[in-house]
């Protein structure tokens, strides 16, 4: 049997290349190929960077499913089905919304793939099917097979991801990550991530994780390891770890000039309300962001805008609180309402979703990237949309880049870093308008690169 993967993507405009910054390369497959025995042939194709080919043929289609990519996923298992294919489909939002996913495959895949995804070729094959195969929380795949995707490796960001662990023991109201892995968290094997770093291409990596200090003595036991390699890494954190100066200097010797922080908000009211309040206490913020810069750490801050507490004057804050801190890069996105959160199912009791397709946004037609699919308290969702984008051009306009560069090589002299800075920041000056509009899973067949 052939097995072709598909990875979907989001949606690009009709005559433009999918963003540049979006294009990191796809771990899921890499991870699938790896589980995959070698009796069978096996395909890839990137939905971000090449064509489908719906004639191929593979016997199954494996397709992962996100939810900004699940319009196109679907779209994408339909057409095959109309050509006899048999489909597989898995991801989170397969999980969190099997029912939905089911009406477009043969076979649904519900949580971590390591534990059955052998049993379910060879179940194909035997003809003893069954519609849903549930696995287990595990990361348990050694090291993942990138062969699959080599020849496409140029079209992708010139970082090297490696998963660290899964799940965050957080509990985030809006946080998908909370519904799929219900506060629990895995890691791997120390010496396999760092075989797997050993194998790859690239100088800078960016390790997977959503909170790799839910387990402090792993992450202290693999910071001296990571330290032998003599490498650059980042990876996703959240800010109350920076109270541990003991760990943060660690980090650094072991190579780490970057971490992406999820602040979501500077108000205290929304914090408590997405039931984050524990990030940093009250007057702690500015203390823990100079911890980690006074450690030669750069910072990548994450900020979400929409929720209750809301309005214009939450981003002039976060303006001045972002240039006060000079971060390496900032994201200011308007809060994304994902299926089975609690932030969804509040926002479905209180009335304020949008009634586009039975409050399936990602489903709806004409919904594109930045559109807001809820009602927010104290501005409208149009204002919303354009607040994030107006403070965006102001972060990345090339005088707050310039500044920013210059104290960026003050606080490390590390030459990788500091081109890597103006590339990124550079990209995002001219992306900023560009990722508005996206049409989400539409017009991309003909739209095609």
């Amino acid at each position: 049997m052939k097995i072709a993967f598909i990875l979907p993507a989001v949606g690009k405009k009709k005559n433009e290349k999918y963003l540049k910054s979006w294009l990191m390369e796809p771990l899921t497959i890499a991870v699938l190929n790896k589980l995959t025995p070698s009796k069978y042939q096996r395909e890839f194709y990137d939905d971000r960077i090449e064509a489908i080919n719906y004639d191929t043929d593979a016997d199954i289609i494996a397709i992962t499913v996100e939810t900004f990519t699940a319009k196109r996923a679907y779209f994408v298992a339909d057409r095959f089905r109309q050509r006899g294919k048999f489909i597989i489909m898995g991801g989170y939002h397969a999980t969190l919304l099997p029912d939905e996913v089911k009406e477009h495959c043969d076979i649904l895949v519900k949580g971590n793939s390591e534990t059955i995804w052998s049993d379910i070729l060879q179940d194909i094959e035997n003809g003893t099917i069954k519609e849903t195969y549930q696995g287990r929380f595990s990361v348990d795949y050694g090291l993942p097979d990138r062969s699959i995707y080599e020849d496409k490796m140029k079209k992708y960001l010139n970082i090297s991801l490696v998963e660290i662990g899964r799940g965050c023991h957080h509990s985030c109201e809006f946080c998908s990550i909370n519904a799929y892995y219900k506060g629990c968290y895995i890691h791997r094997k120390i010496e396999d991530i760092t075989a797997e770093i050993k194998q790859c291409r690239h100088k800078i990596f960016f390790l997977v994780d959503d909170s790799v200090f839910s387990d402090k003595m792993f992450a202290k036991a693999l910071f001296i390891e990571l330290k032998k390699l003599n490498i650059i890494w980042t990876t996703q954190i959240t800010l109350d770890f920076a109270r541990d100066k003991e760990l943060l200097q660690l980090m650094k010797e072991s190579g780490c000039e970057m971490v992406l922080i999820g602040f979501e908000s500077i108000d205290p009211n929304n914090l408590k309300q997405m039931n984050k309040e524990w990030a940093a206490k009250l007057g702690e913020r500015d203390e823990l962001v100079q911890n980690v810069h006074n450690a030669g750490i750069s910072i990548y801050a994450s900020f979400v805008f929409g929720f209750d507490y809301d309005n214009r004057d939450s981003f002039e804050k976060t303006l001045e609180f972002s240039g006060r801190h000079q971060f390496y890069v900032v994201a200011y996105n308007h809060l994304s309402v994902f299926p089975n959160t609690k932030t969804y199912e509040r926002f479905a009791e209180e009335n304020r979703l949008l009634h586009l397709l039975h409050d399936k946004w990602w489903l709806s037609t004409g919904y594109a990237f930045g559109s807001t699919s809820y009602k927010p308290k104290l501005i409208s969702n149009e204002e919303l949309g354009k607040l994030c984008m107006e403070f965006k051009h102001k972060y990345y306009a090339f005088n707050s880049i310039f500044k920013r560069g210059i104290t960026l090589f003050k606080r490390t002299k590390n030459p990788l870093m500091n081109f890597f800075y103006w590339g990124q920041n550079i990209l995002f000056h001219y992306e900023v308008d560009k990722r508005y509009g996206i049409p989400v899973g539409e017009n991309l067949d003909e739209a095609i690169k």
